[in-house]
């Protein structure tokens, strides 16, 4: 029998994760190369600290790089709630699983 609990459960934190993922990748190799024309103060943190140091830099020089910001932001807001949503979901998707094997 299939559970549908579980294909929910499973295709919604795949999905967060993968569009999360995506959106911070695009928005981290935005601000990278355009990091480095702002001299070693703007690139290193941005090299460094990487989901704090684009964001850092894109709000910094805001005109140019709203939408890098706005794609980390995002991407980092989705990678929170699939985390969020793993680790409180499973122990409920866990214990209604184990409901059938009792």
């Amino acid at each position: 029998m299939i559970d549908f609990w579980f294909m929910g459960f499973v295709l919604l934190v795949a999905l967060l994760l993968a569009v999360g993922l995506a959106l911070s990748l695009v928005g981290y190799l935005m601000t990278l190369p355009a990091s480095f024309a702002f001299g070693w103060r703007c690139w290193l943190p941005t090299l460094v600290l990487p989901f704090v140091g684009p964001l850092f830099f894109a709000w910094g020089h805001r005109p140019e790089f709203l939408r890098p910001a706005k794609q980390l932001l995002a991407g980092m807001v989705l990678l929170a709630l699939a985390g969020s949503v793993m680790y409180g979901g499973l122990p409920y998707l866990i214990d209604h699983m184990t409901n059938g094997v009792r």
